[in-house]
């Protein structure tokens, strides 16, 4: 080989090795600061872009999570009240059994029963979290929507009716009566059968209609007459069925309490008050007012209602838990994915450093060698 001064090859290639040397340095040295194997785009575009995009599906998860812990502490605020309620209305039920012995001072359990009302009504109104009250129908608000996953996945709390009017034990007599229609095979109705309820000063007309036949009858709401339409099919539903639709729209419309019986037999208290009923239908169906026992079966159905509450928000309460778990297990998943793209094994890592470290002694002995390669052209001038 030619001997130049102006250019040392050997110099050069131990200067390239030796700077391959110490960016491979400088590359572990970060791995071992950041833990990390691919910590930005220039390492490797492609498995960055997919970890940014698994570190938002984290965040995002933990603010689903956060939703669903949230939602479990107001749907347990609403649990908490509803068994509240609940426990008041087995003490009621107590009071009233005791009003019907003979020898007792009905004003004074009478008083008892009047203070568990006003219990029940503090009960429910003080049961909000953040300002979410699921147990006060009359409250300002209409449920709560729960976020339970990605891409907007949802549950949504319907409102429920804890209310002692919702209930029906607004106003409850102990004594109080009730009204019982008693149903049989021959009922039959059409369009334009009525029944009439008067109550309170009240009178709530619920009459029958098929399809987009017109209402009838006349209200008077500033004399207190109300009408109510109960639409029915004749042709696709059972009598089971019409009725039922007449139950709901007196307990949702008139905030009557209606019990149907499996013999046939349906209560209908008015929160203690006296009813007085106008059978308009066809046949099938007898109208008894003035039964005995209308606390009695308020405070019956009123259980009835507080149980179906409960269900809804404990079954709701349990789905929340489910899901709460589901993602966490989920997150810690995709977490463990990121971790084997990204993250760096320090143990073959720590292998590297010290295979690099030599590396750099040898390049740099090498590197002095080579430069002092060019000192020996002076031995051939002496």
């Amino acid at each position: 080989m030619a001997f130049s001064v102006n250019t040392n090859s050997n110099a050069m290639a131990a200067l390239r090795s030796l700077s391959s040397t110490q960016n491979n340095l400088t590359t572990i040295q970060s791995q071992i600061q950041s833990g990390l194997k691919i910590g930005s785009a220039t390492d490797d575009p492609s498995t960055f872009v997919i970890a940014q995009g698994m570190r938002g599906d984290v965040g995002a998860l933990k603010a689903v999570q956060e939703g669903l812990n949230f939602g479990t502490a107001t749907l347990n605020m609403a649990l908490a009240a509803a068994t509240q309620v609940s426990d008041q209305l087995t003490d009621m039920q107590a009071k009233i059994t005791q009003a019907q012995n003979d020898g007792l001072d009905v004003t004074i359990l009478q008083d008892e029963a009047d203070e568990m009302v006003s219990q029940i009504t503090t009960i429910v109104s003080s049961a909000e979290f953040n300002g979410i009250n699921l147990i006060d129908n009359g409250g300002t608000t209409s449920g709560m929507t729960v976020l339970t996953g990605l891409g907007g996945a949802t549950l949504s709390i319907a409102e429920q009716n804890a209310t002692t009017t919702g209930l029906g034990i607004n106003g409850l007599d102990l004594s109080s009566e009730k009204t019982t229609l008693t149903l049989d095979n021959s009922l039959s109705i059409s369009s334009g059968n009525t029944l009439t309820f008067a109550f309170g000063g009240e009178t709530h007309i619920f009459e029958f209609y098929e399809g987009a036949t017109a209402l009838t009858s006349s209200p008077d709401e500033a004399n207190g007459t109300y009408v109510h339409g109960v639409q029915i099919d004749t042709a696709a539903e059972s009598f089971q069925e019409m009725i039922g639709n007449l139950a709901s729209a007196m307990r949702t419309e008139a905030g009557l309490t209606v019990n149907i019986g499996e013999d046939g037999v349906v209560d209908v208290i008015a929160a203690g008050q006296t009813i007085t009923t106008t059978n308009g239908v066809a046949g099938g169906v007898t109208a008894a007012d003035g039964v005995g026992g209308g606390g009695i079966a308020a405070v019956d159905a009123a259980k009835t209602a507080i149980g179906s509450v409960l269900t809804t928000l404990g079954t709701a309460a349990n789905r929340l838990e489910s899901q709460a778990e589901f993602t966490q297990v989920l997150t810690d998943k995709i977490e463990e994915g990121l971790g084997i793209l990204v993250d760096a094994n320090l143990a073959e890592v720590s292998a590297k450093l010290q295979s690099e470290q030599t590396k750099e002694q040898l390049g740099i002995q090498s590197l002095s060698i080579a430069n002092a390669a060019s000192q020996s052209i002076l031995g051939l001038f002496r």
